[in-house]
């Protein structure tokens, strides 16, 4: 279950730079290594001398954090002539994208969100697609003509970040499923970087989560949530899942904002217009016909939220000088 399912309503705040050279040399490897690893995707050949048409997709401009997304998008991408199509309430997309596709004849796609880029899936055009706002990525990671901003911070970055903020915490836990076993492995080895330990329990489908959850709060400093559609399949899963960690009085760590709302103490979060931004660069370097070193981006900004309540509830130690990095701060 995506993020924005969860609380659609969610805004995006300020870009956060890392001042600490420690967390950036991490980050920094981390995603080189990464991206290294990539299957190279070469965009294919545009021609033509009129300005490009860039078609944009958006899954419901209503929503604020799609909307501030397409607003930098539209503000970055220059020389070309923008089109776009809303999908809010709209229980035709596939027939409504079909017929935009036919009488403008876009160079370019790029999708905001899970519906729109779902919709152009189910299309297959031969059109390259761009998308920003999918919890679902990781699917289109060696699919030929897709390129994408992740809907998260990379997850080195988050370690980092935590360990910044609370160096005392020494064993963080974290749900997972096979849809994202490859990012656990990576994190394994981040964690022994930062001196943390990573403690794991794989969920599956029809597993007793909440047992599953109990057993791994008792062993842990922390619970860090990661996107993943067995974990956080429904609201009512994600509530129980919190409630459980403050009963046990566990500190939760998030990648969305909303997850403040059911309770976290803490969460990293793309920074959206950074992200829409990014997009347009994507774009801009297709359209110029020059090769991705990868088809997926990690958000080159993020802003975080931090709950100072929690912080207190829990007798949890924060760097004071963390304070300094933080976007959001709450108190209740």
């Amino acid at each position: 279950m995506d993020a924005d399912q969860l609380h659609p309503g969610t805004r995006g705040a300020t870009t956060m730079t890392v001042n600490n050279p420690m967390i950036s040399l991490i980050i920094a490897l981390w995603i080189g290594s990464w991206m290294a690893g990539c299957q190279s995707v070469h965009p294919p050949q545009l021609t033509g001398n009129t300005p490009a048409r860039v078609l944009i997709i958006n899954s419901d401009h209503s929503v604020p954090r799609y909307e501030v997304a397409e607003s930098a998008f539209i503000k970055t991408l220059q020389h070309s002539t923008v089109l776009r199509i809303n999908l809010q309430d709209d229980n035709l997309p596939i027939e409504t994208v079909l017929d935009e596709l036919q009488v403008t004849k876009p160079d370019i796609i790029y999708c905001i969100g899970a519906k729109a880029l779902g919709t152009v899936q189910s299309i297959t055009p031969k059109t390259p697609v761009v998308y920003s706002s999918v919890l679902s990525w990781r699917q289109f990671l060696n699919q030929p003509g897709y390129y994408g901003v992740t809907s998260e911070i990379a997850p080195a970055a988050q370690l980092a970040w935590f360990k910044h903020f609370f160096p005392e915490i020494k064993r963080i836990g974290v749900l997972y499923s096979h849809t994202n076993s490859d990012l656990i492995r990576e994190a394994h080895h981040t964690a022994e970087q930062l001196a943390l330990t990573l403690i794991d329990a794989e969920v599956e489908i029809d597993s007793a989560r909440a047992q599953e959850a109990t057993q791994l709060l008792g062993k842990v400093d922390a619970l860090w949530i990661l996107p993943n559609p067995v974990v956080l399949d429904s609201q009512p899963h994600t509530t129980e899942l919190f409630e459980l960690a403050q009963q046990a009085k566990v500190a939760v760590f998030g990648y969305h904002p909303v997850f403040m709302e059911f309770g976290a103490t803490m969460s990293i979060n793309a920074d959206l217009a950074t992200t829409g931004r990014q997009a347009a660069l994507i774009v801009q370097s297709i359209l110029e016909q020059q090769s991705q070193a990868s088809a997926i981006q990690f958000p080159a900004g993020s802003n975080i939220s931090l709950n100072l309540r929690r912080v207190r509830d829990y007798q949890l130690y924060l760097n004071p000088e963390a304070l300094n990095s933080v976007s959001d701060l709450l108190n209740h």
